[in-house]
């Protein structure tokens, strides 16, 4: 998929994007409750899917279990064409 909304595996990637751009680490729900508290919740709608990529065994491309990787960037970015900025969210079953 170019562009559009993701097809999610697990949580809101583009929520992802925003609290790692914060620096905030999400690799557990701790990151997530950080986030929240620090009202970062809201960011999540200024990110834009440039690309999603799905496992496909045919191709042998497998994102942990059977996921997707989804690569992401902060509208802002996207109108300076800072594609410096993207981020990249692994999601899998």
């Amino acid at each position: 998929r170019i562009g559009g909304h993701p097809d999610l595996v697990q949580g809101d990637a583009r929520l992802e994007a925003h609290l790692v751009a914060h620096g905030i680490y999400c690799g557990d729900g701790d990151g997530y409750k950080k986030g929240k508290k620090r009202g970062l919740f809201q960011g999540a709608a200024d990110w834009q899917l440039l690309l999603q990529v799905d496992s496909e065994e045919k191709t042998q491309m497998q994102w942990g279990d059977g996921g997707r990787i989804y690569f992401l960037i902060h509208k802002g970015d996207l109108a300076a064409r800072n594609f410096d900025k993207v981020r990249l969210v692994l999601q899998c079953y």
